[in-house]
């Protein structure tokens, strides 16, 4: 029993140092982080330092608007900017916002019916289709008529269809600007047409846009050459589209890599552009707002600018992050070689940098999530001298289940640093298989409680026989001895 006990106390032991060993993996991947050039930080910390106020940083092009920006696509980095928080009327470039809102809650096969107001509350001279009361119009011809035709009367109904009413739609509109980080908007209305208390800036239409192209309905509509809206019930003539914005069509200003945009323009707004363009890996932001018909010249300008000086690197392709991915977790005494899980960087990760800055330059900061529900780990932040310049995250990933290759334990064995510790695997990742761990242990102390159980009940039948036999001992004593008294009375009565 003492022997068995021992067994027992040691086998505890041994799950206790697996569970210290478990948390000091966990605890060296954030050492082994660090030891690659990234930090881990408990709170969000502060860039306090802008990009363009780098010595490296590149001398951006005079604009002869009286505002724009140049903003990198996936990261928000600004590239460029000029009078970039500057409040001021944006005329249709409101439409971006109108058709985030119409994409994110309607299906393209939805009908919208005209209204009156919606269609006669636009001023007469200003862009429309001429749509009638009461007309019908699937949100698919809607779209192509916004961002093509940039048709008033559209915005309307469509704002009406997404909120009920102009008005909840513009409340709605402002909620989502603030959701998106934009500071200094303030909408009134779903096109553009002028209002005072209507107003962005070059820098929030550049976040509006850095969502709205993740939508891949708004590029497929956005970047059309032209458009046909077949009779409707109140139209027995088809209507026909042409691209209006002049860097995505045939002309004098064509751009290459140029995708998707919107034009504007009131007298008080003057001419507004917003265009988005990729060439290679780099995908740019251009806005420019308040120009004397020069907004084409500035966004060339600005868009030459970036992708001759910029390049924007995917921190997850090997060679290009600073954060070893195959540190964490890592160890040189692993308890199994293989796992269904492993820490990847995400795809969308991605940094900005100038042509004179390595990616091998940048400091990676990690927060960690504390979230429940998600695969993320941590959130990264790349940095080049306390300027943010690319974001990116970590990830758990299942990689589905995998067996305990002993041949390739065998071999890693045989695999020793010369002083004599065992090499880790050949991605240095800690491979343990908890559940099974647990199972194992599980089923040892089954066995264990079994053997304790059946040794016991066999003592307990020995003690039960042993106390038979004295009974029937005693039974026997007794039984010979009231024959000899009985012997005793015989011969006396003799």
């Amino acid at each position: 029993m003492k022997k068995l006990s021992r067994v027992f106390c040691l086998l505890l032991a041994a799950l206790c140092l697996f569970s210290v060993v478990c948390g000091k993996a966990g605890r060296t991947a954030l050492a082994a982080q660090e030891d690659a050039g990234a930090s881990v930080a408990a709170e969000t910390p502060s860039f306090d330092t802008e990009p363009a106020s780098l010595a490296e940083w590149p001398s951006g092009p005079a604009l002869q608007a009286e505002a724009g920006i140049l903003m990198d696509a996936r990261t928000g980095t600004v590239l460029f900017g000029q009078n970039a928080d500057e409040k001021l009327y944006p005329a249709s470039i409101t439409k971006l916002m109108t058709a985030l809102l119409v994409l994110e809650n309607c299906s393209l096969s939805e009908v919208v019916t005209f209204s009156h107001d919606a269609v006669f509350s636009i001023e007469a001279d200003s862009s429309h289709i001429s749509v009638t009361d009461g007309e019908q119009l699937t949100v698919e011809q809607c779209m192509y008529a916004l961002l093509i035709k940039s048709a008033n009367e559209v915005a309307n109904g469509l704002a009406e269809h997404v909120a009920g009413s102009m008005d909840a739609f513009a409340e709605m509109m402002n909620a989502r600007a603030a959701q998106l980080g934009c500071t200094n908007t303030h909408f009134v209305n779903a096109h553009g047409l002028h209002d005072e208390n209507h107003y962005t800036t070059c820098h929030d239409m550049a976040l509006i846009m850095k969502e709205l192209i993740r939508n891949d309905t708004f590029i497929q509509i956005s970047s059309a050459d032209r458009y046909t809206i077949d009779p409707t019930n109140k139209n027995p003539e088809a209507r026909y589209l042409v691209q209006s914005h002049k860097m995505l069509a045939e002309s004098e200003y064509t751009y290459e890599g140029a995708v998707a945009g919107k034009t504007g323009y009131t007298p008080e707004a003057g001419n507004t552009l917003v265009t988005y363009a990729v060439r290679g890996n780099t995908e740019l932001i251009a806005v420019s707002m308040k120009s004397n018909w020069k907004h084409y010249e500035d966004t060339i300008a600005m868009f030459d600018f970036g992708f001759s000086n910029f390049t924007a690197y995917n921190m997850a392709d090997e060679g290009h992050t600073t954060i070893n991915k195959d540190d964490f977790l890592s160890s040189s005494q692993g308890v199994f070689d293989t796992t269904a899980a492993s820490l990847e960087l995400s795809d969308d990760s991605w940094a900005i940098l100038p042509n004179s800055i390595s990616p091998e330059n940048l400091e990676s900061t990690l927060i960690l999530n504390t979230s429940s529900g998600s695969n993320v780990v941590a959130n990264i932040t790349y940095s080049y001298q306390n300027a943010p310049l690319g974001y990116g995250t970590l990830l758990l990933i299942d990689n589905g289940k995998k067996h305990f290759d002993f041949k390739e334990h065998e071999t890693a064995e045989e695999s020793v640093s010369p002083v004599g510790m065992e090499k880790p695997s050949s991605n240095g990742t800690l491979f343990i298989n908890i559940w099974l761990v647990a199972i194992i242990a599980a089923a040892i102390l089954f066995l264990i409680l079994l053997v304790v159980f059946i040794r016991k009940r066999k003592r307990r039948r020995k003690s039960i026989i042993r106390v038979r036999n004295a009974r029937k001992e005693i039974r026997r004593r007794r039984k010979r001895l009231r024959g000899r008294a009985k012997y005793r009375d015989d011969h006396l009565d003799f």
